[in-house]
């Protein structure tokens, strides 16, 4: 077997099949031109068919960037997923890459943003860089009047942050929008409650991706077996097309689940607006939770499956300044009178192979 490493004083190998990066860089057209990736079509881009007529392909263009962007200004309600290389704050801390810790990792790759029409827009962060906030995506993401859905953006916020200095406004997390509507109704929540897990919940269906059919759960989890085997996945180019489906399916349900969501929220405090502010404020407090710490939150710096337990300590404290106090009052447990206790130390390490693979089981 592999020696066994510390995550936490392994230096980087560089993979070299994956795409080096480094925010904040000056874009390259020459370079982007150049790339394997620009060969394929925008997904959903105005112009390339009906609004449902996705194809291969992702945003990896100056020009095709400002194409779609245009188009989601128009909008007031997205859908948005990031994918990434043990992604959370990572490495990066401001903008800046820090030397020693665990590696480079936390890298932003892919970021695929949904619309209620269905279209699905892939943009590929490794081509277009930090210049791809400047020329819009910062002030999309930090456009209080256009809504993002998301299902647990804490790593992304985190990542998006301490990467590009976007701090993501009138985000509704899916994620913690459940467990405003379980707190509320009396149940369990101990736990949060993952993205599969809850559309089952709610009888929502695998989306039809056009051109591909109905992504099942088990072929997403193959897909999500790899990247054990292989932490650098999403960086490699030109992307597969399996992974590139496997992306946009992530995004497809979210339209349902955003209408289930808030139609029960409602229900439980009386009027959508009342309902929608508070999902919006439980959001903003959830995600600002990981990119606020000083460590990261990913796999390899701490064990990354505690994240599922739900911290109301941390979560309400920062509601209470925003929110009625008799709706706080409904939400508060006697378990939310202190913070949950730190992760424990990660049970991946980095091999000889830049590989993350689980720790031998003591």
């Amino acid at each position: 077997m592999a020696s066994r490493l510390n995550p936490h004083a392994v230096a980087f190998v560089p993979n070299p099949n994956a795409a080096e990066f480094v925010p904040n860089q000056m874009w390259n057209p020459s370079a982007i031109m150049s790339s394997t990736s620009t060969s394929s079509p925008i997904i959903g881009a105005p112009g390339t068919g009906s609004h449902n007529d996705l194809t291969d392909g992702v945003v990896a263009t100056e020009a095709a960037l400002l194409q779609v962007l245009g188009r989601l200004r128009l909008e007031k309600l997205l859908f948005v997923d990031c994918e990434g290389a043990d992604l959370s704050k990572g490495s990066w801390r401001h903008g800046e890459l820090q030397a020693g810790g665990p590696g480079f990792h936390g890298q932003l790759c892919l970021m695929q943003i949904g619309t209620q029409s269905q279209e699905v827009y892939a943009f590929d962060m490794l081509e277009l860089g930090d210049r791809a906030f400047t020329l819009g995506l910062r002030a999309l993401f930090e456009n209080q009047d256009i809504i993002k859905v998301v299902h647990d953006f804490r790593q992304d916020a985190d990542a998006l942050w301490h990467q590009h200095k976007v701090r993501a406004r009138s985000l509704f997390d899916t994620q913690l929008c459940d467990v405003l509507i379980r707190r509320l109704s009396g149940m369990a929540t101990r736990y949060v409650m993952g993205s599969a897990k809850l559309l089952t919940k709610h009888n929502i269906e695998a989306q039809t991706i056009p051109g591909y059919g109905v992504l099942t759960q088990e072929q997403k989890q193959c897909i999500h077996e790899r990247f054990s085997q292989d932490r650098h996945l999403w960086e490699r180019r030109p992307l597969p097309e399996d992974m590139i489906i496997y992306a946009k399916a992530d995004v497809l349900p979210m339209p349902n689940l955003y209408a289930i969501l808030l139609q029960q929220l409602r229900s439980l405090v009386g009027d959508e607006a009342s309902a929608l502010r508070l999902a919006l404020v439980g959001s903003e407090a959830y995600a600002s939770h990981f990119l606020e710490l000083e460590t990261c939150r990913c796999r390899l710096c701490c064990r990354a499956e505690e994240n599922a337990k739900f911290d109301g300590c941390r979560v309400f404290t920062r509601m209470a300044a925003y929110i009625d106090q008799r709706l706080l009052q409904r939400l508060l447990r006697p378990e939310d009178s202190q913070t949950l206790p730190e992760p424990g130390p990660s049970r991946f390490y980095i091999n000889e192979h830049d590989e993350s693979v689980p720790l031998p089981e003591q």
